[in-house]
């Protein structure tokens, strides 16, 4: 008799321990819901213009997100000229906002130098209406238009 209640208390303690860490990591496997329309991103207040603000040269480069014929496109001017254009996902998880520049090709304006340190993924999260991206070396602070 005595074993069965120790193996039924046993069983209780672990499942209340089972139950506790379902509830403390539940945030954590919220999946992504990933946006894929203008018309979702402006639904969910994120902006689909973003300039820079870190520029040194005076020129902010200025990121748009498009519908594309199978998602969502980016392209970033610089002093009006075309320098990226790729694929982009806005993905939001919990209170998160996350975006993702994919699939990233330079134009000719993109001096070579930049182009060697250009990386084809880049992804930030949206935090205070700021994006932050790096990569190769450069950083760019971004703010929603």
């Amino acid at each position: 008799m005595q074993f069965h209640s120790l193996e039924t208390n046993l069983a209780l303690k672990n499942f209340r321990l089972l139950v506790c860490l379902l509830v403390l990591i539940e945030p954590a496997l919220a999946q992504a819901k990933c946006l894929g329309t203008i018309r979702e991103i402006k639904a969910n207040d994120v902006k689909a213009r973003w300039r820079e603000t870190t520029e040194n040269d005076g020129k902010p480069l200025t990121i748009s997100i498009a519908d594309g014929a199978n998602g969502l496109v980016y392209s970033a001017k610089k002093a009006g000229a075309p320098w990226l254009t790729g694929t982009v996902s806005v993905c939001r998880s919990g209170g998160a906002t996350e975006i993702t520049l994919k699939d990233t090709q330079a134009t000719n304006n993109v001096p070579m130098l930049a182009r060697l340190g250009l990386t084809s993924t880049q992804t930030a999260q949206i935090v205070n209406g700021q994006i932050i991206l790096a990569a190769g070396g450069w950083s760019g602070t971004f703010v929603g238009l």
